[in-house]
């Protein structure tokens, strides 16, 4: 599939922190973060391999990271076609 080196997933923000003061946040990735649409096969796709999560302050300021793996392709969600092409479309790729 074509997709973006990284994407934006999760994100939150802390309270207003004094000096030396942390909080911990939570984030949760579901499968359909994952997912990318594949029309010829009308359903949302998150594919089988390793993905890497970073946590930012920035997207300079890599803090932490850590990988995690999809065994096998998960179908998110099944579409149904709306609507029928009148012609063939091609996409257009660089």
């Amino acid at each position: 599939m074509d997709k973006p080196k990284e994407e934006l997933k999760a994100f939150a923000k802390t309270k207003e922190l004094k000096p030396g003061e942390s909080q911990t946040l939570t984030l949760r990735l579901a499968p359909k973060d994952l997912a990318s649409f594949l029309e010829n096969r009308s359903a949302w796709i998150a594919e089988a391999g390793k993905y890497k999560v970073l946590a930012v302050t920035s997207s300079l300021n890599i803090k932490q990271t850590t990988s995690f793996s999809v065994e096998k392709e998960i179908t998110v969600e099944k579409v149904k076609k709306a609507f029928e092409l009148d012609s063939k479309f091609t996409e257009l790729k660089p």
